[in-house]
C-alpha cells in the first residue's frame, strides 16, 4: 500500500511537468537564441594565407614533413559488413573510389593521393563543408 502511495504521489508532481515538456510551445531559451545560433565563418581555399611567415627552422621542418604521399582517412571500422556499408556512402558522398584496408582490428576506409600535406589538409577541410569527417594520414 505505502508503495502505491509513493508512486501515486510522485505521478502527481511529475504529470504537470510532463505536459509541460510535451506541450510543443517554445521555451525562454529557444526564443532567446532563435535566428542567432552560432555558425562558422565560411571558410577560404587555404588558412595559411593569413598566417605570418613562420621562423626559418619552423619552415625548414614544415617542408620536410610535407613532402612524401598522403591520402585522406574517413573511418575506421571493426565490422566487415559495416565497413562495406560506409563505403558505399561514402563513394557517393564524396566520388572519390574508397579504399578499404584491413588493419587488425579495424577496416580502414581511404581515399586520394596527394603529395603534399596542405593538399591534403585543404581537401579536407572541403569536406567538413559536407558534414563528411576526415584526416590525413602519411603513407610514405
Amino acid at each position: 500500500m505505502r508503495k502505491i502511495a509513493k508512486h501515486a504521489i510522485v505521478a502527481a508532481f511529475l504529470m504537470p511537468l510532463l505536459a509541460f515538456a510535451d506541450s510543443g510551445s517554445p521555451t525562454d531559451i529557444d526564443s532567446l537564441f532563435r535566428g542567432r545560433e552560432f555558425q562558422l565563418p565560411p571558410l577560404d581555399s587555404s588558412y595559411r594565407a593569413n598566417y605570418s611567415e613562420a621562423p626559418v627552422s619552423q619552415v625548414k621542418n614544415s617542408r620536410e614533413e610535407q613532402e612524401g604521399a598522403y591520402t585522406l582517412q574517413f573511418d575506421a571500422v571493426a565490422n566487415f559488413d559495416a565497413a562495406q556499408v560506409r563505403r558505399a556512402t561514402l563513394q557517393s558522398q564524396t566520388g572519390y573510389d574508397i579504399q578499404m584496408l584491413f588493419d587488425a582490428p579495424f577496416y580502414k576506409l581511404r581515399a586520394g593521393y596527394f603529395k603534399k600535406k596542405s593538399e591534403a589538409e585543404d581537401k579536407a577541410r572541403e569536406l567538413s563543408l559536407y558534414n563528411i569527417s576526415a584526416f590525413v594520414v602519411k603513407i610514405k
